[in-house]
Formats: structure tokens, C-alpha cells, sequence
């Protein structure tokens, strides 16, 4: 693994300002550091952020009640591993190039079921649907949670803090061994992961001062800008 002093201080940023994100509104650990990492280096994702956000969940559950836990999930958990062999099966035939440019496009794709607050019933088939959606897109960017997120977006705090993170869990503990199966998960990819370690304690050590002084909804739409913005960027670079 070769990471300049620039891009390792660029890195710790990036996942420093996610994990901020996350810990102080809720959501946006990968949304926001993903594609920001992606313009440091293509190579931290999807393998290297999976992994600290992988472990970023562990933290969250150890603060959440268990018995706030929505039991049918499992049926969004069943989804994600045909999404997640799709999603490795697709990386498997995909150039540089082209996993930059899917990458793109997944981030866009996040963000639109991010920002679009539709209201869908919780009916077993759109939760599987959901959980396949999650599998693929989480294992091409290591941005999974939006489409099974969109789903709990009405429930209260306790439940999401209970259900999504060990949804997430589940989901990275796949994503993983996939990459792994598929040559994308290494020692270069797990290098990465420690260099993305100290922005995640970092964020989440002063996300207090974010959720006591910033509104979850007025912050949204800048998290979604921001996520947007840098994904453009990686396109643009690679269109261009």
C-alpha cells in the first residue's frame, strides 16, 4: 500500500466529517465519506470504508435498546445476499474505470432515495426487495443503508437506533466476505481501513456538539448536496 502524507490527512478528514455526520443527525457516515474518498483515491472504497463503517455499527448497537428491535427486518437481511452476490459478480467484470463510474452513479442513486421521503408500506416483499437493493449498491460503493433506511424514515429514534445498525452489521459482515471472495478485500484494502480509524474516533468524538446544535432536517439537504457533489466530481474526472 502506498498512501501519501496528502491523501492519508485527506482521507482521515473525509471519514472524520462522516462519522461527525453520523454521530450527530443520525445517518451519513458512508453518504458523505464515501464519495469524498473516492476523489482522494478510488482504491478506499468500497472495501476499506466497509470496514470502519462495519465497526462504526458495532459502537451504535452497544448504545441502543434491544428491545426497541423490529424482528421483520429479517426479511430486508434475506435480500442482501443475492444483492451482494450481484453486486460481487458485477465488480468481478468491471474496470477502474468502470467501478468509478458505478460508484457514481450508486451515490446518486443513495442520495435520491435519500432526499425522495416517499412513504412505503413495510409489506415482507418491498423489505426483501429493499434488502436486495441494499446488498448491491452496499458492495459497489459501501453506501447500503438508504433503500431499507427509506423504509424506517417515520419510526422513532430507539427503533432505528435498535434495527438499522445491526441491520448494517449483518450487511457489512457480507459485503465483506464477498469483496474477500472477488479479490477486492486484501491486505492493501484492510491497510486502508486502519488509515480511515483515527477520522472515525475523531467524528464521533465531537458529533456531540453536533446534535445538540444542528437540526436533523435542516441539515439533510446539505449532507445529500455534499454527497452529490462529490460523486459528480468522481464522474466528471472520469468522463472528461
Amino acid at each position: 500500500m502506498h498512501v501519501s502524507a496528502p491523501q492519508a490527512v485527506a482521507a482521515t478528514l473525509a471519514m472524520a466529517l462522516g462519522a461527525w455526520v453520523q454521530g450527530g443527525i443520525g445517518f451519513g457516515s458512508a453518504l458523505v465519506a464515501a464519495p469524498l474518498l473516492a476523489l482522494v483515491d478510488p482504491r478506499f472504497v468500497p472495501g476499506p470504508i466497509t470496514v470502519v463503517t462495519t465497526v462504526l455499527n458495532l459502537f451504535v448497537i452497544r448504545a441502543s435498546d434491544p428491545d426497541a428491535y423490529d424482528p421483520t427486518i429479517r426479511w430486508s437481511l434475506g435480500g442482501l445476499v443475492p444483492g451482494t452476490v450481484a453486486a460481487g459478480a458485477t465488480l468481478v467484470v468491471l474496470s477502474a474505470r468502470g467501478l468509478s463510474i458505478t460508484f457514481a452513479l450508486a451515490v446518486f442513486a443513495a442520495v435520491a432515495i435519500t432526499g425522495s421521503g416517499f412513504p412505503v408500506r413495510r409489506a415482507h416483499s418491498v423489505l426483501f426487495a429493499a434488502g436486495v437493493l441494499s446488498g448491491f449498491m452496499g458492495t459497489i460503493s459501501g453506501i447500503g443503508g438508504p433503500p431499507v433506511a427509506l423504509l424506517y424514515q417515520h419510526d422513532g429514534g430507539p427503533t432505528l437506533r435498535a434495527t438499522l445498525p445491526r441491520y448494517f452489521l449483518a450487511g457489512g459482515a457480507i459485503t465483506l466476505v464477498t469483496l474477500a471472495v472477488v479479490g477486492k478485500l486484501g491486505g492493501d484494502e484492510l491497510a486502508r481501513a486502519a488509515v480511515l480509524v483515527p477520522g472515525m474516533a475523531v467524528g464521533i468524538a465531537g458529533s456531540g456538539w453536533l446534535a445538540r446544535h444542528v437540526d436533523r432536517r435542516a441539515a439533510r439537504p446539505l449532507v445529500l448536496l455534499l454527497s452529490a457533489a462529490a460523486a459528480l466530481s468522481v464522474l466528471v474526472r472520469e468522463l472528461v
